[in-house]
């Protein structure tokens, strides 16, 4: 998610609190899925190995489009990347590109300065399940909810970028400063990989799929503009934004202009899809289809890096992870601290899931809340945002999904597995390659207590995360809502 106010959190509470807190978890059957196989493609791979390098490889691409860009975000920033961004796909269009942007509409409110470009020749934007309210921000969101909770609850989480049908960017990045380390406040650390190849015909189609659907709406039917043909919504908050931040822009313009030619590496990709039908019985399509996928790998593998930012137990439990240390396997996780945490929720849960998960001999990383990544602009705090699963240094998962229950039932997730041993420790070393400077190792010490140690500095509680967090931390967990968080 993008930095959700705290709106957002209050906004869950009155609809927790309205609908009666708690979703159980739908039963599944045993042979659910089972008939799902898998698909090998031809792959050329190229981990984007920085924050700037990721939009800037975004802003190459559009450039270089010929005929279309398809897009898919779970949220678009009014911001200096995103209405950057949104200026050079404009540009594209005024020569004749062919622009399809598909955006969640949980963070779309009354947003005409992207309704301006929808009235572009060649520009069509579309919301996914769209809410009612427009105008009064998120109390109309929170009369949405309330009043049909079980539509509006889930959302699409796909993060896709496609041009020309020769070029793709996945990863776990939406379009705004904060995802690029471009934020004055706060960043997140995350990854993007940009493909070539054959696997980029599957993806074009799970999007066509979804672009027919019913699940999409023509964002003009919810914002209303005037036809002018002068964009000038889009422009007074381009231009707005374009007067500022002028020292921020020329790095930008410098860190596109000094790209170097991609070095790919050529393997092969397996795609995994979610299915809409999850909308109507909240199955977990997406999540059994990796599973699925990993249950031979996982059979035979001594190591495995697990790497989420929110770490929630599905119904009180990890399975995955318990079913690994049962077998003996190495397992490593990383994620955010409780005090990294961008989620409050999730803080309040994963702080009584800690030593659980220690009980089970994993090796345990934990994000600092103030860890300043070195790819950064702004050197400032930054939440742990990668979703990442690698086996045994051999099989690679990227994509979209956090491994927790409102990804599994309710969001709509894609992603990939990556099969090369070269582009699994790329992908480990960029997420460990500031260890030191960015994470605790939680651990046991010889009294069996839990420690968090970074170098030299070694803490006995949970760091910066202090008693003011209990109460807050007390009602989150009696909402009962792994759903929402």
């Amino acid at each position: 998610m993008t930095l959700p106010p705290f709106r957002f959190y209050i906004l869950m509470v009155f609809v927790s609190l309205a609908t009666g807190c708690a979703t159980s978890f739908p039963e599944v059957e045993s042979d659910f899925e089972q008939n799902w196989q898998p698909t090998e493609y031809q792959a050329s791979v190229y981990l984007i190995p920085s924050a700037p390098e990721a939009l800037a490889r975004r802003i190459e691409l559009v450039r270089r489009a010929q005929s279309s860009i398809d897009m898919t975000y779970f949220s678009w920033d009014k911001d200096l990347v995103g209405l950057m961004l949104l200026n050079e796909i404009k540009q594209a269009a005024d020569r004749g590109v062919m622009v399809r942007l598909t955006l969640d509409d949980l963070l779309v409110f009354n947003e005409k300065w992207l309704a301006d470009l929808d009235q572009h020749s060649n520009i069509e934007i579309r919301l996914f399940n769209p809410f009612e309210s427009r105008k009064i921000g998120w109390l109309g969101r929170a009369f949405d909810f309330a009043s049909d909770h079980s539509t509006f609850d889930h959302r699409l989480h796909e993060k896709y970028f496609n041009v020309d049908g020769t070029w793709m960017i996945l990863g776990g990045r939406n379009i705004g400063n904060a995802y690029f380390g471009y934020s004055e406040k706060a960043n997140f650390f995350d990854m993007d990989v940009l493909f070539q190849g054959q696997i980029i015909q599957s993806f074009s189609a799970n999007y066509e799929s979804l672009w027919k659907g019913d699940l999409l709406r023509p964002i003009s039917d919810k914002i209303s503009v005037n036809p002018s043909g002068e964009f000038r919504f889009f422009f007074k908050a381009f231009n707005s934004v374009m007067s500022k931040n002028q020292d921020l822009q020329l790095f930008i313009a410098r860190t596109v202009n000094e790209l170097s030619p991609v070095t790919y590496t050529a393997t092969t990709a397996s795609p995994v899809f979610d299915s809409t039908e999850k909308l109507l019985d909240n199955q977990p399509y997406f999540r059994t289809r990796v599973q699925r996928l990993l249950d031979e790998p996982l059979a035979s593998a001594q190591h495995v890096l697990i790497s989420t930012p929110y770490v929630v137990p599905s119904n009180g439990k990890f399975k995955v992870i318990d079913k690994l240390t049962r077998q003996q396997k190495q397992v490593e996780l990383i994620t955010n601290s409780s005090s990294s945490n961008d989620s409050p929720f999730v803080s309040a849960s994963y702080e009584v899931s800690r030593e659980d998960l220690l009980d089970k001999g994993i090796t345990l990383l934990e994000y600092k809340d103030q860890a300043l990544n070195d790819d950064h602009y702004y050197h400032v705090d930054t939440y742990y945002h990668n979703k990442t699963i690698i086996v045994d240094r051999r099989l690679t998962y990227i994509g979209s999904s956090n491994f927790e229950p409102r990804s599994d039932y309710l969001n709509i997730e894609f992603g990939l597995f990556v099969r090369d041993e070269e582009f699994a420790k790329q992908v480990e070393h960029y997420l460990k390659k500031q260890k030191d400077e960015l994470f605790w190792v939680v651990s046991r010490n010889e009294e069996g207590e839990t420690q968090w140690v970074s170098g030299e500095a070694v803490e006995t509680q949970s760091p910066n995360y202090g008693s003011s967090h209990d109460m807050p931390d007390w009602l989150f967990r009696k909402l009962n809502i792994e759903f929402e968080l």
